[in-house]
């Protein structure tokens, strides 16, 4: 039984990827601690699903400051070193496992790597590009110079480090990192959240077509287009969308619904939902959309709620990156381009009016789950886990 801790600068219960891993690492029988965001703000320790949380008192900022997001960073940075490293002091932990961002995370567990603890460090996304386009910087300025530099500190000071997709680790090479540190890990769902058993709804010719999104809302990930979409479909058919997601583009979506006099049609939750009260909202979906628009982040990423609307059964539109179409073929999901919503509204028109067509979509885009499944990925990251551990 191995003894782990993990970081992140996340609220644990709506965060999918380290939720899944610590919780697989419990199932077969090892003991994690995580050290994340609070919720409510407050200081707590509590067991969730088995993990031992410790939850900081740190408010996640969302804005546009890139000197308040190093000032929360910051904070939740010394909270969350001084915490594992008393904890460690207490229970000495084999592997401490950081998931990013931001990269410089990983320093956290430097007092327990000297003490002889091996270190992981999650790379969920790329840091250098996220901040090109949130702050519009380019590779040359010296912001993502520095950024770049730290990832590089920070993936050399892990023992080995895991990136979310192959796309993903050959831009992290491309930044100077050793390919061999890597392992790769998707964000796959869950099965025991995202059951295949649970049935589909069922589409009726006259009926509203509901779409659904869920996630993080802000800009990049190009809700506008799909509103916008909305209204130029429902001149042709019925259909209505449920957004299930917090963020700061939540305010100006909300304004957006109410001058397109989509208040009916539209429904924005402001907030998240833990991923246990996802699923009743997610079967009464017909469609799912994954509306990116295209910038230095998006390009390269592979959106985990692609992944779960597909274990799922649902049909998808998915606005076109190269990374996504490094995992699925134009006969899988409806591609479109990414920020036009006439060409998105025709997507939606003719789906509704064709189920034939959302079948052949749902049977072809079950290659990606025969091909790829938690299960297997699952017994990669134990081996990843036993091989840092000591001998016997």
């Amino acid at each position: 039984m191995a003894r782990i801790c993990m970081v992140a600068y996340t609220n644990y219960q709506y965060d999918p990827r380290p939720r899944r891993e610590a919780e697989a690492l419990v199932a077969r029988g090892d003991t994690v601690d995580f050290i994340s965001l609070s919720a409510d703000s407050s200081e707590q320790e509590r067991e969730f699903n088995g993990v031992r949380l410790h939850e900081l008192a740190v408010n996640r900022y969302r804005g546009e400051s890139s000197g308040s997001y190093l000032r929360t960073y910051l904070t939740f940075f010394l909270k969350a070193a001084r915490k594992i490293t008393a904890l460690h002091l207490r229970n000495r932990f084999d592997i401490i496992q950081v998931h990013t961002m931001p990269d410089f995370m990983v320093f956290t567990a430097f007092l327990p790597r000297l003490l002889g603890a091996k270190v992981i460090l999650d790379v969920h996304d790329l840091m250098p590009e996220a901040y090109m386009a949130k702050f519009g910087k380019s590779h040359k300025s010296l912001l993502i110079r520095l950024i770049t530099m730290v990832e590089r500190m920070s993936v050399g000071f892990a023992d080995r480090a895991i990136a979310v997709h192959i796309p993903h680790r050959e831009v992290l090479v491309q930044h100077g990192n050793s390919k061999r540190k890597f392992s790769i890990l998707l964000n796959l769902p869950d099965p025991n959240v995202f059951r295949k058993e649970i049935p589909r709804a069922v589409h009726r010719q006259g009926e509203p077509f509901r779409l659904i999104y869920h996630g993080i809302v802000t800009r990049r990930n190009g809700l506008e287009t799909a509103i916008r979409a909305i209204d130029l479909a429902r001149q042709s058919v019925p259909v209505e969308m449920e957004i299930i997601g917090g963020g700061d583009d939540v305010p100006r979506l909300q304004r957006l619904v109410k001058e397109l006099g989509l208040e009916g049609t539209v429904s924005l939750s402001g907030g998240y939902i833990p991923m246990d009260e996802l699923m009743p909202h997610l079967s009464r979906a017909h469609f799912g959309l994954v509306t990116l628009l295209y910038d230095e982040v998006t390009r390269h990423m592979l959106p985990t709620k692609l992944l779960e609307y597909v274990s799922l059964g649902i049909p998808v539109a998915v606005a076109r990156t190269e990374t996504i179409q490094t995992y699925f073929d134009d006969d899988m999901v409806r591609y479109y381009t990414p920020g036009d919503e006439t060409e998105l509204a025709r997507i939606i028109v003719e789906l509704y009016q064709n189920p034939e067509e959302r079948e052949r979509l749902v049977s072809s885009a079950e290659r990606f789950n025969t091909l790829y499944s938690w299960d297997n990925q699952k017994k990669d990251y134990y081996r990843l886990i036993d091989s840092l551990l000591p001998a016997g």
